[in-house]
């Protein structure tokens, strides 16, 4: 009978151990931060292998406009198209891209960037960016705000960028 108990206890303490063993292992896993992987979208199977970084944006004031810019690459195998932005801090956020005309500067909405695969689309001051519109509060150089980027296939990445002077 004392066998019965041990081999019963035994069997018990082996399942605690597999049991702590698979959560330690799925913690890891889920455990990387901001500083490890600054917005990246590597996603589930089928979906574009795509990181963001050097996001940074334009300190402006509550209700003013201001301008987010970034790097996007794609390290996969298939060109992925950056269609949209959300964020917390404006009413609206597109995508622009800056034009020449003559001595003139414009900037228009796009419906998009596409990033081919293997490459990379820097969205800087003077070409794309991200025109975030009616700021619903002060952006401070120092501040840092989210972004999630929104890519066809509904496929989206979340970064954060900071805050800085022009």
């Amino acid at each position: 009978m004392a066998t019965h108990f041990a081999r019963r206890a035994t069997r018990r303490g082996i399942r605690a151990a597999v049991l702590v063993l698979l959560l330690l292992m799925l913690a890891a896993g889920c455990g990387q931060s901001a500083e490890q992987n600054p917005g990246s979208g590597t996603g589930q199977a089928g979906e574009p292998a795509v990181t963001v970084t050097g996001a940074w944006v334009r300190a402006a004031s509550k209700g003013d406009m201001s301008a987010a810019f970034f790097v996007v690459e794609n390290k996969g195998s298939k060109a992925v198209r950056l269609t949209g932005v959300r964020t917390d801090v404006a009413a609206t956020a597109e995508i622009h891209q800056t034009t020449q005309e003559g001595s003139t500067a414009r900037m228009q909405r796009v419906e998009g960037i596409e990033v081919p695969a293997g490459g990379r689309v820097e969205l800087a001051p003077g070409g794309y960016h991200v025109m975030m519109m009616d700021l619903q509060r002060d952006l401070k150089a120092g501040d840092q705000i989210q972004l999630t980027l929104q890519f066809d296939g509904g496929h989206e990445v979340t970064v954060t960028a900071e805050v800085r002077e022009p």
